[in-house]
């Protein structure tokens, strides 16, 4: 019992899932109405993103004082991540409310192996996966709660993410007013959209971490490395030119991908992506821009391209991120931007 009701919180929805789902177009049909939960362990759509959308259809379909029935609200789009804040996790009732607990409880994973990193924002661990997952590690990304520590929706990362995700007038209010709530649904967003983003990445092809499972602040996802130490990020590798100039065309093709589903990194550096296996996996997603409404999208698609290029160009290669950019920024304007893989 107390395993159904935890699954029921976690985002038990796979990767598999995410990957048939994220980027369709809602047709108007109901594919989207069976996916309410039944009940029963691990359903295929379950936890965190179905209750958040049970409920929503629930409020929605509520009739009016008058007996009238409610105009339908917007539907949930397949793209959309449902969020559960920390205020609603702990409103589901009693049990552990910390997400390694809840992973745990969800049958995802059975020890938690050690800490291999801890920042500000977030901490993350390597874990021993249960044999039901195929895996034999897993990392859990778990942010912290303090939400001032997130608060970092500033108008670079903000602007067009009403315009894609469309909170209804009252959360709008709420995130521009910068009081506690609107603070709290801003770290809610911090945190689904780097689930959202890393099913998206995967399911194109791009070289990211697999996600597995979103559950409040915690997102679980593959393990880049292997039982006796985490993959090093890729600033500290030792290259040759040859190596050099493959790596750096293997993270092109990643920013192609990245573009060619309407987004931007925003973050990308040597820090942020790790060499394991002679190739590169990118991490840290959070803050990625959508490139049809962020005005400043194609600047910061030329920043990333700086960044890594500053790295890569001590290593013997030879490009410009202004004529990179330029020409990628020319082709998916004119939609004609085409990747293996997408």
């Amino acid at each position: 019992m107390v395993r159904s009701q935890n699954a029921a919180v976690c985002a038990s929805q796979s990767a598999e899932h995410d990957s048939q789902s994220i980027g369709k177009t809602d047709s108007g049909g109901n594919e989207w109405d069976d996916l309410v939960p039944q009940g029963g362990e691990r359903s295929a759509v379950g936890g965190a993103r179905a209750w958040k959308r049970e409920g929503k259809l629930d409020r929605d379909h509520r009739p009016t004082a008058d007996g009238r029935q409610r105009p339908t609200a917007r539907r949930m789009r397949p793209d959309d991540v449902g969020l559960l804040t920390s205020i609603e996790v702990a409103a589901l009732g009693d049990g552990p409310k910390d997400p390694l607990e809840l992973f745990a409880d969800a049958g995802y994973i059975t020890d938690v192996v050690n800490e291999v990193k801890s920042g500000k924002e977030a901490t993350v661990y390597c874990c021993r996966a249960h044999p039901s997952t195929g895996r034999e590690l897993v990392a859990a990304k778990i942010y912290a709660i303090g939400i001032g520590a997130h608060y970092r929706m500033s108008k670079l990362y903000a602007d067009g993410r009403f315009r894609v995700y469309k909170p209804d007038s009252r959360q709008e209010r709420a995130i521009k007013s910068g009081k506690h709530r609107g603070k709290e649904m801003v770290f809610a967003d911090w945190v689904g959209q780097e689930y959202g983003n890393l099913c998206a990445f995967h399911a194109a092809g791009a070289d990211v971490p697999a996600p597995i499972a979103h559950c409040g602040s915690g997102i679980l996802m593959d393990y880049i490395g292997d039982a006796e130490r985490p993959a090093p990020m890729l600033v500290g590798a030792s290259l040759s030119a040859a190596e050099a100039q493959r790596l750096f065309d293997q993270a092109m093709r990643n920013i192609r991908i990245f573009l060619a589903k309407d987004r931007v990194h925003g973050d990308l550096s040597p820090y942020n992506m790790l060499f394991w296996k002679d190739r590169l996996v990118i991490i840290d997603l959070p803050q990625v821009v959508h490139a049809r409404w962020n005005d400043e999208a194609f600047n910061v698609l030329k920043r990333d391209i700086e960044n890594i290029l500053q790295f890569f160009s001590r290593r013997g290669v030879e490009a410009s991120a202004s004529q990179l950019a330029n020409a990628l920024w020319t082709k998916y304007r004119r939609g004609e931007l085409e990747v293996d893989g997408c």
